[in-house]
């Protein structure tokens, strides 16, 4: 308690002191870059694709569940006690192997995602930073939502952002 009260007071001192200081910010909205650049397109295909894959492999196994659940019950008066119990055996097994692919897939794309995130960010990086000192701001915040109430959109460096990161993207692909 008393260290987040602590923090509190040290963040708008420092806030405090930031506004006083007339700096000049900026914001900059990293969903809008991976929507909309050339980069962020090429890396937001590629899970889509991702994705599709696992799509398909997880709707095929789990074809394949349903048609053993439906042999079983379909030959459940016909199948002797020890026969439905491998059988059923055989169900959980294959529905477990479902879930496992499911959890293995989502796993699989979750880290997928982060490594195309950073692959982008860290192209991104030097694009920002040396518009960031061109123009002259002090400090470029990252629009988030749930973290940044308001920004006025006089500050958000976005569009231009992506410009410069489209040129310097297209010139690193023709090299």
């Amino acid at each position: 308690m008393k260290k987040t009260l602590l923090l509190t007071i040290l963040f708008c001192f420092a806030l405090s002191s930031f506004a006083f200081a007339q700096n000049k910010i900026a914001i900059v909205d990293i969903q809008l870059i991976m929507q909309q650049s050339k980069a962020g397109v090429k890396a937001v295909g590629e899970l889509e694709t991702l994705q599709k894959n696992s799509i398909s492999k997880v709707q095929a196994k789990k074809s394949e569940v349903e048609k053993l659940a439906a042999d079983i019950n379909k030959q459940k008066a016909s199948l002797s006690q020890t026969a439905l119990q491998n059988k059923n055996i055989e169900l959980n097994k294959k529905s477990v192997e479902l879930e496992r692919l499911q959890n293995d897939l989502n796993a699989e794309f979750q880290n997928t995602y982060a490594m195309k995130l950073e692959e982008v960010a860290r192209e991104l990086e030097p694009v920002l930073n040396d518009y960031a000192k061109e123009k002259g701001f002090d400090i470029v915040f990252i629009k988030q939502p749930g973290v940044m109430a308001y920004a006025s959109d006089t500050v958000d460096i976005t569009s231009d952002v992506i410009s410069r990161f489209d040129i310097k993207w297209s010139k690193k692909g023709t090299k």
